[in-house]
């Protein structure tokens, strides 16, 4: 009866044995695709960031040029909307 329940006993253990490795194995996986999403993730942003720098400054030179090249029409617009935002907000 003894060796019996050293078998069962053994059995259970090769089990918990077995099972603990396999989440081990599942966690380093997990925590290895984690890690890669946050990289791949930080990288986007750090391209949008990249682009969106890009496209706001060449639209600022674009408005400075067009203020430039029209002043009169410029200080028009803008007299303009400051009246719309100035009536707006009372």
């Amino acid at each position: 009866m003894s060796s019996e329940s050293d078998s069962i006993e053994n059995s259970v253990q090769e089990t918990g044995n077995s099972i603990r490795n396999r989440l081990s194995d599942f966690a380093s996986k997990l925590r290895a695709g984690a890690v890669g999403a946050k990289d791949k993730v930080c990288n986007t942003m750090g391209e949008q960031c990249d682009l969106a720098t890009k496209t706001l400054s060449t639209a600022g030179r674009k408005a400075t040029e067009l203020s430039r090249r029209y002043p009169m029409q410029t200080l028009g617009a803008a007299l303009a909307l400051g009246f719309l935002i100035g009536r707006s907000r009372r």
